[in-house]
């Protein structure tokens, strides 16, 4: 086949979603498909809002040829910035309140979500795919726009919409993945991948059709954590990072929960001193939320709690090789590929009863689970692992057995390859056409 996947960003953007799609598409090269990825030329994550009208409008998109060809768009922004695109998504939730038809209405706003002005033009001179794949509800100018294309040639159109479904009970999350032009899309899909069970069955009661909701998971290459684990001199001893080393790797924010984990870490040293107060190192973009609430905590807490901003891959895995374990106690998380990484190094996690982590982390078996925002909890489940090595190593195991099972690229990719096919055979397509 001829797939065609477009999608918000890509490598050299770090981030689970942009390597999700580098990795598909590669699978799907050696299956023998024929790909192409239309994508933005996003290469950090605030180029998504960063106002750039002029790159926007005049620079040409790039082709980059290869097994997996990739044609990049220029984003242009939006004005305002990160203070703009949060005003805009709030006015296209309250547009999406109101009574009456507000889809078209909708994908317009959407097209500034991320800005690519490009973006239908070069569809536009793409013919000849079989089948189109697009990613990432939550950016999601280029799923609109892949969903016009689809319905235009009369091809099969797949989503991965990667759906925050949030803490239960709160809707807070989930309304920015279920305006009406958002389930219009999900609905009129011919195939929707999502990460888990959880996810499957919030959009099932979204009103999806669930034969066409299929399970298929995320995935990490194991050889990465052996290959990426290589690092010149001691990446701790470099940072001042002690032992026991319990690590956070994501964006560095409130509702990714690092400052409940720092507040979790910083409770649990209150009656110890170093080496035995256990020391909370955290990988990612630095956000604006805890950068003010660091600022606040003494130099003595500062040396135990040291968000390390972005770091190379081969210091990320020796850093996971080191920890006791990781903690994600988000609710914006679909999935939770660092999850795998630190399965891939026999480490347990901590994660949160929100979003999609529940649907991963077997409670008990392969790490613990806690409430979103329970810090005292977070303490008690790291307190729990550090007092318990024994079971701490079991549960890294079994996560590690169960990464290997379940999570490889391979086997996420020939789950998906079953969906492929299914359309291709049926020659299936949804009747409607997308709005204008």
């Amino acid at each position: 086949m001829k797939l065609l996947y477009v999608a918000p960003a890509y490598p050299p953007l770090v981030g689970g979603g942009e390597r999700l799609v580098q990795a598909l598409a590669e699978q799907a090269v050696a299956a023998g498909h024929q790909v192409t990825v239309v994508t933005s030329d996003v290469a950090q994550a605030a180029d998504f809002w960063r106002w750039r009208p002029a790159h926007g409008r005049q620079a040409p998109y790039a082709v980059q040829e290869g097994p997996v060809r990739v044609i990049r768009c220029p984003a242009g922004g939006i004005p305002g910035g990160w203070t703009g695109l949060l005003l805009w998504r709030k006015a296209m939730i309250a547009a999406g309140s109101q009574p009456g038809e507000r889809e078209r209405l909708l994908a317009r706003m959407a097209s500034r979500v991320p800005t690519l002005p490009g973006l239908e033009h070069v569809l536009a001179n793409l013919e000849g795919h079989d089948l189109v794949h697009g990613f990432n509800l939550s950016w999601e100018h280029a799923l609109v726009a892949a969903w016009r294309h689809a319905r235009a040639r009369g091809v099969p159109f797949v989503v991965r919409p990667d759906v925050h479904l949030g803490t239960p009970g709160d809707r807070r999350i989930a309304r920015n993945y279920t305006m009406p032009h958002q389930l219009r899309l999900l609905r009129d899909a011919d195939a929707v991948v999502v990460n888990t069970n959880i996810e499957r069955d919030g959009l099932i009661a979204l009103g999806l059709a669930p034969e066409r909701v299929s399970v298929v998971g995320s995935g990490f290459d194991p050889q990465h954590a052996v290959a990426d684990g290589t690092t010149a001199g001691d990446p701790m001893q470099a940072r001042s990072l002690s032992d026991p080393l319990i690590l956070f790797i994501g964006r560095v924010g409130r509702d990714k929960g690092a400052i409940h984990a720092a507040e979790a870490i910083l409770s649990l040293g209150q009656h110890q001193e170093p080496p035995s107060a256990p020391c909370l190192a955290l990988i990612g973009a630095i956000g604006s939320d805890f950068a003010r609430y660091y600022r606040r905590l003494s130099a003595g807490d500062q040396m135990r709690v040291q968000p390390l901003g972005f770091v190379g891959e081969a210091d990320k895995h020796a850093l996971l090789s080191r920890a006791r374990a990781l903690v994600l106690p988000s609710r914006v998380d679909s999935f939770g590929i660092v999850l795998l990484e630190a399965w891939a190094h026999g480490k347990p996690v901590i994660g949160a009863r929100a979003g999609g982590i529940p649907g991963v982390i077997d409670e008990g078996i392969n790490g613990l689970l806690v409430d979103w925002g329970d810090a005292r909890g977070l303490a008690q489940a790291i307190a729990q692992l550090l007092a318990d090595p024994a079971a701490a190593e079991r549960m890294g195991a079994a996560g590690r057995e169960k990464m290997s099972r379940e999570y490889t690229w391979e086997a996420v990719y020939a789950r998906i390859e079953r969906v492929y096919q299914g359309l291709w055979r049926s020659g299936a397509q949804a009747p409607e056409a997308a709005p204008g």
